[in-house]
């Protein structure tokens, strides 16, 4: 063999390689775990029948300033050239995530009993109204749900949290939406932690059997949702949900990738029964 030929050969080896390289690393998915993990023991009932003989989506979001700082604008209530102008020193924005986060510094902020703010419903319509005014299929699709208050008084916001859904599905991870209200309804502080998803920049991929998931399982490489040890503790339903990492993948974009939510019941210290969620990866490799 001539060394032209040897040298081909190796820069094709070399090549295949980093292909190789580069689609593992596109698969790449990394959740967040609580530390409570190791203390699950669990096991897939027969009861429960994955899809795990079909293909799921993995999407890619993109960094757009100008889409962000509109709808960033739009849940303020206000245009984005005046929210730049008049928010500034409160107001940052990545350039790299596409993120925005805003507040009003606690000095500034007045307290108060719960009861004096608004309602949930009357916050949530608040939400909904100006998602709409920015993309109505937003508004239509987004989960709102409202941060648990651990106490009625000296209160001085409420916040509500906002998911898009992606095809019906609920996602975890960094693509969500934080806006905290004062009495009066004004927005005192937003963490926007979400970016639009790249039309076609999409890529199909196989889903995990039970098998795989058990093994999973028995490794404890999940997320677990628990304040508190379980024991005896029994998975009676999944869903299927999407999952953000919290950092850039290979490709140098933010990915949903699709999970399993496994969700049940088990036994706590005092006795008492409790809900338990744990999130485990949907792909097949």
């Amino acid at each position: 063999m001539t060394r032209r030929k040897r040298l081909c050969l190796l820069l094709a080896v070399l090549t295949l390689l980093l292909a190789l390289s580069a689609c593992g690393a596109q698969s790449k998915l990394v959740l967040a775990t609580t530390g409570m993990e190791p203390t699950l023991d669990l096991t897939l009932p027969d009861t429960i029948t994955l899809p795990d003989k079909g293909r799921d989506t993995v999407y890619k979001s993109y960094v757009d300033k100008a889409y962000s700082m509109a709808l960033a604008a739009a849940l303020l209530d206000m245009d984005a050239d005046t929210m730049q102008t008049q928010l500034a020193g409160h107001l940052s924005y990545d350039a790299q995530t596409g993120y925005i986060q805003y507040y009003t510094p606690t000095e500034e902020l007045t307290q108060g009993d719960l009861s004096e703010f608004p309602t949930d419903a009357q916050l949530e319509q608040t939400v909904r109204e100006r998602l709409k005014k920015f993309e109505p299929e937003l508004a239509d699709t987004s989960r709102i749900v409202f941060s648990s208050a651990t106490y009625e008084t000296n209160v001085s916001s409420k916040t509500v949290d906002v998911t898009p859904e992606v095809n019906g599905r609920m996602v975890y991870g960094q693509y969500h939406i934080s806006i905290s209200f004062d009495r009066d309804g004004n927005v005192t502080a937003l963490t926007q932690q979400y970016a639009p998803l790249k039309m076609g920049g999409t890529r199909t991929v196989r889903l995990a059997d039970a098998k795989t998931v058990q093994a999973r399982l028995d490794a404890h490489d999940f997320s677990a949702n628990i304040a508190q040890e379980l024991t005896d503790c029994t998975i009676t339903g999944f869903e299927q949900a999407y999952y953000m990492n919290a950092g850039f993948n290979a490709e140098g974009d933010y990915a949903l990738y699709p999970i399993y939510v496994l969700r049940g019941q088990g036994t706590a210290a005092d006795g008492s029964v409790q809900d338990f969620e744990v999130l485990v990866s949907a792909l097949a490799g």
